[in-house]
């Protein structure tokens, strides 16, 4: 679950352009409780979509009647599909798992269907940091430093030791997730997450010292496992998912605070179930699913019922005084374009 694209209405409307334009039709009144049949679930493969199945699909949709089929792969391959469809009176997928910043994106392009608690009641849940009237937040957890304890004597402290010397060739950056890097390097620089624009030189020094990219979030703990790597920023549920399957590492708190990483759901406007796709981001939002995650992949709730108890709350505890910073969605936006061809040709330069 590692795939950051992120579409800017600009992307989303040229890609949309070849579509066949067929028009629209308005929306039935749908709700969660009149679910079933089938639906389609658009989210990356690995361990998230094994934990779909596990913590909401078979125990909370299949009981009732209702058939989940996922389409996984990346995240680019996704957005694409679906935005190829969107002219479409009826498209291929219901429900879509993407990041957060790339599900305001599309949101902003007019292709996900509002959200209601006549449709979801279990928004009214939501912790109010993370609501949004188009899509749910899912699941949530800090941007953290993550490092080999066994080569990495000195725990770093901010993003600014990205840049020392001491971890020249042995960071790691995940390549779809570059912007999670430039807001927690202008988090440090410019005190504002936002301007990431203006940390293009910093993120270019990275690369130029040999920082390893990685295409999936999976191949980062094999690279912090070899010694391929020795830091690097990543969520920290998968620092403790990791950990708990045995490797070594752990994770360090910048101190000039946490970026927040949201996996989002929402339903697509032309979605073809769109009672079962209610029901199913409904399911994500109940408090089993929710500890289930939490259990499982080290994931935060993002409602208010699902209080973690035991082990598990003590494994997700943060830091006293950790502070946790919400990525500035509509600012992405509107640099992304920009940001993502320079981080191409920044990375075919190297």
């Amino acid at each position: 679950m590692t795939d950051d694209f992120k579409p800017s209405r600009r992307h989303v409307l040229t890609l949309a352009a070849g579509a066949t334009a067929v028009p629209l039709f308005a929306p039935a009144i749908l709700r969660a409780q009149e679910a079933s049949g089938r639906v389609v679930m658009s989210t990356w493969g690995g361990d998230y979509a094994k934990l779909l199945t596990q913590n909401i699909e078979d125990p909370l949709l299949k009981p009732k009647g209702i058939e989940v089929v996922q389409d996984a792969g990346t995240e680019p391959t996704r957005v694409a599909k679906s935005i190829a469809q969107r002219r479409l009176p009826r498209g291929s997928v219901d429900v879509i798992a993407v990041q957060a910043p790339a599900a305001y994106d599309l949101e902003d392009a007019g292709m996900l269907e509002p959200l209601d608690e006549g449709k979801v009641p279990n928004l009214k849940y939501v912790q109010p940091t993370f609501a949004t009237p188009y899509s749910i937040p899912h699941i949530y957890s800090p941007q953290v430093i993550a490092y080999s304890p066994e080569r990495v004597k000195e725990p770093p402290k901010s993003f600014s030791d990205f840049t020392s010397e001491r971890y020249a060739g042995k960071v790691g950056i995940l390549d779809n997730s570059y912007i999670w890097v430039a807001m927690a390097a202008a988090l440090k620089e410019q005190g504002d997450p936002g301007k990431i624009a203006e940390v293009k030189a910093t993120m270019e020094k990275l690369v130029k010292s040999g920082a390893k990219t990685y295409t999936s979030t999976e191949a980062f703990a094999p690279g912090i496992k070899s010694g391929e790597i020795d830091v690097g920023l990543v969520w920290y549920a998968r620092v403790l998912f990791w950990t708990k399957g045995g490797v070594e590492m752990k994770a360090a708190f910048p101190a000039e605070g946490c970026m927040t990483y949201v996996s989002s759901m929402a339903v697509l406007k032309n979605a073809p179930n769109k009672a079962a796709a209610f029901a199913y981001i409904n399911a994500a939002l109940e408090p089993a699913a929710q500890r289930g995650f939490a259990d499982s992949m080290g994931y935060h709730p993002t409602i208010t019922n699902a209080g973690l108890e035991g082990d598990v709350a003590k494994r997700l505890a943060l830091p006293e005084g950790t502070k946790l910073i919400p990525a500035p969605y509509p600012r992405l936006s509107a640099v992304r374009d920009d940001m993502n061809d320079w981080w191409r040709r920044t990375l075919e330069r190297r």
